[in-house]
């Protein structure tokens, strides 16, 4: 993956984005991407999950498995259900501080001896000292110590993380010396100390403070150092070798092998690039030259035997063991469940042993679990045959149908809450005609969004103005106000030729002379099948914009029907076209450059995380800006937002229209709904009634059991 692809994602804090093929009527999480039409494949994988099905397992259909179990890489919502169940993320590991039912971070009792030390710095900086209980165990009976806190943080903040392996997952952005770590200026992070093997300190910088949501900063997540790196420590704020550790000639064997597979996948990557593009990009020439010399003086060094620094070499297999191995069979983990192992489209896990419970001292009891990928069209039915004991978030009306009729004649129970997120049209606005709002806008004004309401999700949503969903507390608060200074934007053919005769796009085929919108209406009805009277710019180029949906959602065969004929009366050429939602992902996240940019506009759902800072996607500086936004005004919106003192409820919901009344104006996506979920359970299950938008059946697993 090249340079200019991985810097693009943050899941450290802020609004954690869930990214889910839009109308797929499947699951979602706190930071993930679903979506599959696995009819065929799953064949295979229906036999074999129906001969686990038993009293000891709990079986939980998804529409998809990606089999991605870090943050950093395609990121899938039901990936991110089985990190929560192994406690790799989420509510019931080892986090320092938690999510609660209603989102709200509170103390992970079962982990820390007390609330953190605080202590306010003169440079303004904040440092929280964290002391962890001596009796935590990983699942392999080791012991869970300070340096398993500070492991993720060091190993991923580093440049070196993202150009090694690819990921795009960023480590302590928010703790001091967070930049002088990234770029290699030193080895130490100012910001982490271990103190001894049960305590720790970090601080979080000035820059970043006053913060509203401060509880979050302090949600500090272990990953088990002993396996990843087992000769590897941590001294104070750095990386250092266990003691007695000499370098081997294996540990150089290694490290050569792993050069010589960097060195390829370089060469390949910028092949690759360039046979896309069609020609060499200068500046990305450079950074490829650069970089590949800095691999080969590397592997020339450590061929030599001289100059091998081991510290270095090992933070290195680290980082490849994590991004490879750990990703793939994360086989120790720290919550309720632990890996078994992924194949057929089923994650299997079974029972923790040495899991303490989670913040509540709750502690699963049921033998093993089973997350397996299903047809969501028959998802209804699986759950009432005791196929599968659990659907999660469905979101299309007539399934939802089905679960009500079903529950009334007692054949399953249901529970339902409003989403935390929305349906949406989302853009690259940096690149083809997308990146003019007034395209934007004019899209807006192309579709019938009460159509989605009506045909997707059968009445259980609402169309939305804005970047909200129903179940937030802010919109709660002050959705009746924001939602009276918003455009509602409704089919309306007059007012979108309005917004596009302001954009670059308001010449005929020479660039010249005007677009005539009557003219355009009359050939639409003369020749609809065969219009040819569209809208181009200056220097001849046609106004036509590709987007790309997932083909098992129900919301891409209704933006097919509606906008490729509805566009043809503002002369845009809208064409959609369908594939598998890992491709979307593709396309949406390492784009091409340019005018060559095979497609900027792209259906999806996202789901909001708690706390709601909305900073990393859509300020310039955001890691995880997926649109392309740079906007100066956002910019300012977005900084004020996160640093509105905490307690203060009243400015940060002022801000929180401001930015609300910004989204709507510059449409980096479109919202088309936020809907009622609907998640269902075979009768054999107790204790599902806990869920809610925030909380999972793999956090309420812990109370749950089985008939």
């Amino acid at each position: 993956m090249n340079v200019k692809k991985v810097f693009s994602q943050a899941f450290a804090l802020g609004l954690v984005l869930t990214l889910t093929a839009c109308g797929s009527g499947g699951n979602k999480d706190n930071n993930g991407s679903n979506a599959g039409d696995n009819n065929a494949s799953n064949e295979q994988a229906n036999e074999e999950f129906k001969k686990q099905t038993n009293d000891d397992t709990l079986v939980v259909g998804v529409d998809s498995l990606g089999g991605e179990f870090i943050q950093g890489f395609n990121n899938s919502a039901n990936d991110v259900r089985a990190r929560e169940f192994m406690g790799i993320q989420g509510a019931v590991g080892y986090d320092t501080y938690v999510k609660d039912r209603g989102g709200k971070y509170v103390i992970n009792k079962t982990v820390l001896e007390g609330e953190p030390e605080s202590k306010d710095n003169e440079d303004g900086s904040k440092t929280f000292t964290f002391k962890i209980k001596k009796d935590l165990k990983w699942s392999d009976g080791k012991p869970v110590t300070a340096d398993d806190y500070l492991f993720t943080a060091l190993l991923h903040s580093p440049q070196d993380y993202a150009l090694i392996t690819g990921s795009t997952e960023i480590g302590g952005d928010s703790l001091k010396g967070y930049n002088d770590f990234r770029e290699g200026k030193t080895d130490e992070f100012a910001g982490l100390k271990k103190i001894d093997d049960q305590t720790f300190e970090i601080t979080i910088d000035s820059s970043f403070l006053p913060y509203y949501e401060e509880e979050s900063l302090k949600a500090m997540n272990p990953r088990p150092i002993h396996y990843i790196a087992p000769n590897l420590t941590i001294d104070g704020s750095k990386f250092a070798l266990k003691d007695g550790y000499k370098l081997s000639d294996d540990d150089k064997k290694a490290f050569i092998e792993s050069l010589d597979k960097q060195i390829e996948t370089e060469k390949s990557s910028y092949d690759e690039e360039v046979k896309e593009a069609g020609e060499e990009d200068p500046e990305y020439k450079k950074e490829h030259e650069e970089k590949l010399k800095t691999l080969e003086d590397k592997k020339k060094s450590a061929e030599s035997g001289k100059d091998i620094d081991p510290t270095e070499m090992l933070v290195e297999q680290a980082m490849l063991f994590d991004a490879n191995d750990y990703r793939k069979a994360p086989k120790v983990t720290c919550g309720p469940y632990k890996f078994v192992s992924f194949e057929n489209n089923m994650v299997k896990m079974e029972l923790n042993d040495q899991y303490a419970g989670d913040f509540e001292g709750n502690k699963a009891t049921i033998p093993n679990v089973i997350i397996q990928a299903v047809n969501p069209e028959i998802s209804v039915d699986l759950v009432k045959n005791g196929d599968i004991d659990v659907f999660e978030d469905e979101m299309n009306g007539s399934r939802i149908d089905q679960i009500r009729k079903a529950a009334d004649e007692k054949k399953l129970q249901y529970v339902a809450f409003d989403r935390n997120g929305y349906g949406c049209l989302t853009f690259l606005d940096d690149r083809g005609p997308t990146q003019y709002k007034e395209v934007r806008q004019a899209i807006a004004f192309l579709m019938n969004r009460d159509d989605f309401v009506q045909n997707f999700a059968g009445g259980y949503a609402v169309v939305t103005n804005g970047m909200y969903g129903s179940s937030q507390w802010v919109y709660k608060e002050r959705g009746a106000d924001v939602e009276a200074k918003l455009t509602k934007y409704t089919l309306n053919v007059e007012e979108a030729n309005k917004r596009l005769d302001q954009s670059p796009y308001k010449f005929e085929k020479d660039g010249k002379t005007a677009w005539d919108s009557k003219k355009a209406a009359e050939e639409y009805k003369n020749n609809a099948d065969k219009f040819d009277y569209y809208r181009y710019d200056e220097n001849g180029k046609k106004l036509q914009i590709n987007q790309f949906g997932a083909k098992e959602s129900e919301i891409t065969t209704l933006l097919s029907n509606q906008l490729p004929d509805n566009a043809k009366q503002a002369g845009l050429e809208y064409n959609v076209q369908a594939g598998d939602f890992n491709t979307l992902l593709n396309y949406r996240e390492n784009p091409k450059e340019g005018d060559k940019a095979e497609y900027t506009a792209f259906n999806m759902g996202l789901n909001f995380g708690t706390p709601f800072d909305p900073y990393y996607q859509y300020n310039s500086k955001g890691n995880d800006n997926k649109t392309k936004t740079n906007d100066p005004k956002v910019d300012k919106i977005t900084e004020e937002l996160r640093q509105v003192k905490p307690g203060d409820k009243e400015a940060y919901l002022n801000k929180w229209e401001e930015f609300q009344e910004w989204y709507n104006d510059y449409l980096p996506e479109i919202p088309l709904y936020s809907n009622q979920i609907h998640s269902s359970a075979s009768t054999r299950v107790k204790g599902f009634d806990g869920l809610t938008p925030e909380w999972a059946v793999s956090c309420q697993i812990n109370q749950m059991s089985l008939k």
